[in-house]
């Protein structure tokens, strides 16, 4: 929630400043730089993967020289130097080449209805209609994650009574994943407050149209953020390593940075998009790709070790953050209602959290024949001599 109040808050000033220097918006600019910096999220994956190359290469060598010192600091060498290729850094098992590309046209389609949506209606109107992702993203998990999102600590004595405890459990917290995204909606419409955009003067029929498709924008954004993350979820489950996840969104950038990037350099090339680069603030322009590079990953993290809903919850959390720090900072105005809003959700997040059940441990994998074998061959040897 902090890192997704960074961006929100910068990207902010960038378009205000961009505004004021040239009259142009800076958001097409900020999309690709944003999702282009992901790349850098391949860097410790890289690592990883060059010192396993290293590791094996290095092996095998020794073993080809016959144990030659000379033999084996050449072979280490060169397997040093062979192990920097970059397709060989960058390959994984982990997942498809073709998923980082599905995702990357879900969070694109997303993004683009959300912004879209901001030109037909009030921000405030889609915020309301956004915030009410966490009911898709329930719906969605209670269909597709039923065990992920019902699933109630187990606890060790009498079977009867355990199996007893545990429905009550799961009907507990049933209840209260329910009340936590009711909360949560009431708490957003209390901060947004879409009855004033609603009632306007000037809503005639025109108006009401444009609010209209505005509403239906909002509202496909809203079912596709619960979509992206339940399929996330779905699709990976637990197995995604951090680098591996780091990896996955480097993918995603990349193909946003070659696609979106050469669509974004003909429109600037030709006029289309008139906004001169010499004018954009580039700091905060940065400052809010850094900050959107901290948030996806730490929401692949959280999808990887969470749920879907807990992850819906804890992102909408930042809307009263974000309300706050504007009344610190921008020393805006806060009603009674907006102050009523913040408790609501800081509240509705709190009820999420609690009896959280433990994420499941990742999979060890097969036990390490290697030192099996030097633990028998120690045990073994006083009897062989």
């Amino acid at each position: 929630s902090a890192s997704w109040v960074c961006v929100a808050q910068l990207a902010r000033v960038a378009e205000k400043r961009t505004e004021e220097l040239q009259h142009s918006s800076a958001v097409p600019l900020m999309t690709v730089v944003n999702t282009s910096a992901w790349m850098a999220l391949c860097v410790p994956y890289a690592l990883r993967r060059r010192r396993e190359l290293f590791g094996a290469s290095a092996s095998a060598s020794c073993a080809a020289s016959g144990g030659s010192n000379a033999g084996s600091a050449a072979a280490a060498v060169g397997a040093g130097i062979g192990a920097w290729r970059l397709p060989e850094l960058v390959r994984t098992d982990a997942f498809g080449s073709w998923q980082p590309a599905r995702f990357l046209a879900i969070a694109v389609t997303t993004n683009f209805c959300y912004t879209s949506a901001l030109h037909f209606m009030p921000a405030s109107l889609n915020t309301a209609i956004f915030c009410t992702s966490p009911i898709f993203t329930l719906l969605l998990s209670a269909i597709f994650l039923p065990k992920d999102l019902l699933a109630a600590p187990s606890e060790p004595g009498d079977h009867d009574l355990a199996c007893g405890l545990e429905d009550r459990l799961r009907q507990l917290r049933r209840r209260r994943r329910v009340l936590s995204v009711v909360l949560s909606v009431v708490g957003v419409l209390l901060i947004a407050e879409p009855w004033h955009a609603v009632s306007a003067p000037g809503a005639g029929e025109s108006a009401l149209g444009e609010r209209l498709t505005g509403a239906l924008l909002s509202l496909f954004a809203s079912v596709g953020t619960a979509i992206y993350q339940v399929y996330f979820k779905l699709t990976f489950g637990s197995r995604l390593r951090p680098d591996e996840v780091g990896l996955f969104l480097a993918n995603m950038g990349t193909i946003c940075c070659f696609v979106l990037g050469g669509a974004l350099a003909v429109l600037l090339a030709t006029g289309l998009y008139p906004l001169r680069l010499s004018l954009v603030p580039w700091g905060h322009v940065g400052a809010t790709a850094a900050s959107s590079t901290v948030f996806n990953l730490l929401m692949k993290l959280g999808l990887s070790v969470g749920s879907p809903l807990a992850m819906s919850l804890a992102t909408q959390i930042g809307i009263p953050l974000n309300l706050l720090l504007d009344v610190a900072v921008a020393h805006e105005r806060i009603d009674l209602a907006q102050a009523l809003g913040t408790i609501v959700m800081l509240f509705s997040f709190t009820l999420q959290q609690q009896h959280r059940p433990a994420p499941a441990l990742p999979d060890a994998g097969p036990p390490d024949r290697g030192l099996q074998e030097q633990l028998l061959s120690r045990q073994s040897g006083p009897d062989d001599h």
